[in-house]
């Protein structure tokens, strides 16, 4: 109820019938009449590859959930598409419902292909969205959310290629700013960037909080990641949850107000070395460069990540080349990201055991990691 306290509701789909022998693999939710609408894809294996089944199952206030006895809502690829398709995302737009879907188009493309319904239960095809971007070989996990009046697409393109400052993960998450044209089956862009330059970040998922509140929640992890965690037999998490805003056509996201009423346990401090009393915590900053701060590193002596400005050639980078415990060396130890060609920045940095997530100015940039130089001991906060 307030994005805090959290029961365990167990789960909530069990692959446990033919059309999804394979698994139940991610979708989205929406209510309709005081029910809700589970939207998922069912998974289903063939010998060379899969075909692509979307199913639906409607829970009511009690918890109570039943699948669909129609199921699957969507059998089957359009003619110029793989087997390649999953992860529904269903929203309202102009009094009509519309599923968005990631695919792979035969020509090794990826693809965004739209859905329209009147019902939620009985579904139409209605083509391929022409997406002004570079799409990979594949997209996955697509999520739609207005945003002070604007359209935002969000993307996981798998495939594309690296740059300097750009695309840096083995897959990328993207945010698209401007007007989704159904009509014309094409969005109309006027913004774009990656939603996070951290390590460890994809597959977001927009909502709406109380109040309309545009929301996202996002996968902590990246891929196909080996981390010390695999030990105890788990693996990745999610993200907190973030309020969107849009600033200079920017998206942004911040850790929910609900989340930040949390840190009311405050320590201001004037020494450039700070020894934490916690493995969670919450700390804010200014980097200056009239102050010549260059970096801040967390962590003790050969075991610590560091945050980077370089004002000069406007780049900000995080750095996890000097922890004890490596992750996922094969796909780089830094990630870099263009500055907003500032003099000074606000600083956020949430740290929760292995998770560790940086904002810049509120959200105009932001960094999702993870990292285990954590214990029981206290550890440095160290500015040059």
């Amino acid at each position: 109820k307030d994005l805090l306290t959290w029961d365990d509701k167990y789960i909530a789909l069990t692959p446990n019938m033919e059309y999804e022998k394979n698994g139940c693999y991610s979708g989205n939710a929406i209510e309709k009449d005081g029910l809700l609408y589970l939207f998922y894809t069912a998974n289903y294996k063939i010998e060379n590859g899969r075909i692509p089944k979307q199913a639906v199952a409607i829970m009511d206030k009690e918890g109570n959930i039943e699948k669909y006895i129609n199921n699957p809502i969507i059998d089957g690829a359009p003619a110029d598409m793989t087997g390649d398709i999953r992860d529904p995302f269903v929203f309202r737009k102009d009094e009509k419902y519309y599923m968005l879907l990631g695919a792979k188009s035969k020509k090794e493309k990826g693809a965004l292909l739209l859905y329209t319904s009147e019902d939620l239960l009985q579904w139409y095809y209605l083509g391929e969205i022409n997406l002004p971007i570079d799409t990979g070989y594949m997209l996955e996990c697509p999520s739609f959310i207005e945003v002070e009046g604007k359209d935002v697409i969000i993307l996981s393109p798998m495939g594309l290629e690296k740059e300097e400052l750009k695309y840096q993960n083995q897959f990328a998450t993207l945010y698209l700013v401007g007007k989704l044209d159904v009509e014309n089956m094409k969005f109309d862009l006027e913004y774009m960037d990656e939603v996070d330059s951290g390590f460890d970040f994809y597959a977001s998922q927009a909502f709406y909080g109380k109040d309309n509140k545009p929301m996202l929640v996002s996968w902590f992890g990246c891929g196909e990641q080996d981390l010390p965690s695999d030990n105890e037999m788990w693996k990745h998490g999610l993200t907190m949850p973030h309020s969107l805003r849009l600033v200079e056509n920017r998206l942004c996201k911040f850790v929910s107000e609900e989340l930040n009423n949390l840190f009311n346990d405050k320590n201001e401090f004037s020494s450039n070395i700070i020894k934490t009393k916690s493995n969670h915590y919450h700390i804010q900053f200014n980097m200056r460069k009239e102050d010549e701060n260059t970096w801040v590193r967390f962590g003790n002596e050969n075991d610590y990540w560091e945050l980077n400005f370089d004002f000069n050639k406007n780049v900000i980078q995080v750095d996890r080349s000097n922890l004890k415990l490596e992750i996922d060396v094969k796909n780089g130890l830094k990630r870099c990201t263009e500055g907003l060609n500032k003099e000074e920045y606000k600083v956020d940095i949430y740290v929760d055991n292995s998770f560790v997530e940086v904002f810049i100015n509120e959200g105009m940039k932001s960094f999702t990691f993870r990292c285990f130089n954590l214990n029981n001991e206290e550890h440095n906060v160290q500015f040059s």
